[in-house]
């Protein structure tokens, strides 16, 4: 694990963390000890923090390309993130004394530059659900890396929503663009903000990276880029400026892009 990652999930009143537990340095916790004290660390996880970093890196990068359906651009894109980093770790956090502990997967850059952080995967029955309130059909690649984790975010940010999280994110910027009595626009299309359905939160800045139901690039809805500051998604007329604009056909390439360090909301 990289000296930020680290520093960041040392148990301190900065990040408000009572307890910090790096698994594969506890083999002395048997699963059966953790499955009382951590309420959602899955059973692979346990299993993958009792093997060698470079291995839990082999790991974690099949099982990623396993679960995300092929992608020509993004896939490659995945295995240059896994070569770049030295860990995979397991760790465990505890923010109040005695409350269960909650476990994340951070990804450690072998250069020390940054690190990715991951919640487990969420259920079938979330996603029902989610899908039944918004009354749309998301992404194949979305839901299946819904299966890998349900929050996933970079240092301290943890933007990308849990699914439970994804029609609230509607409701809100629904609300964002009628208090603000502006008309979004895509270039100069107006647009329905409610077939947007956020599903990356720039913290701090009204802005989101939506599903648009109004675009279909490909075969699915493809993403677009809102800016609560000027009320603008991404322009959309020319296919050789989408990335410019922060539009991605599919969720796979925008996360392909996201895992490389592009700064997406800004």
């Amino acid at each position: 694990m990289n000296l930020m990652g680290q520093k960041f999930f040392r148990a301190n009143k900065e990040h408000s963390f009572k307890e910090v537990i790096w698994l594969s340095e506890r083999n002395d916790l048997s699963w059966e000890v953790l499955d009382r004290i951590a309420y959602n660390l899955p059973r692979g996880w346990y299993e993958l923090s009792r093997v060698s970093s470079k291995d839990r890196i082999e790991f974690t990068r099949d099982f990623w390309l396993d679960r995300l359906p092929y992608h020509p651009r993004a896939h490659p894109m995945f295995f240059e993130f896994f070569e770049r980093l030295d860990d995979v770790a397991v760790v465990l956090t505890r923010h109040i004394k005695d409350e269960p502990m909650e476990a994340e997967l951070v990804y450690s850059f072998a250069d020390n530059s940054t690190f990715f952080r991951g919640r487990p995967p969420c259920s079938d029955s979330d996603i029902q659900e989610t899908l039944a309130e918004i009354k749309l059909n998301l992404p194949r690649d979305y839901l299946s890396f819904l299966k890998i984790h349900n929050g996933f975010g970079k240092l301290s940010e943890m933007g990308v929503l849990e699914v439970q999280e994804i029609a609230d994110a509607n409701r809100r910027v629904i609300e964002l663009v009628l208090k603000a009595d502006r008309h979004l626009k895509s270039a100069e299309k107006s647009v329905d903000p409610g077939a947007l359905v956020p599903f990356f939160e720039a913290l701090g800045l009204s802005s989101f990276q939506c599903f648009y139901a109004d675009w279909y690039p490909g075969s699915e809805m493809g993403t677009v880029y809102l800016s609560g500051i000027d009320y603008t998604i991404s322009d959309l007329r020319d296919k050789n400026t989408w990335v410019d604009f922060r539009a991605f056909p599919t969720f796979s390439e925008w996360l392909a892009f996201y895992l490389q360090g592009m700064d997406l909301c800004t």
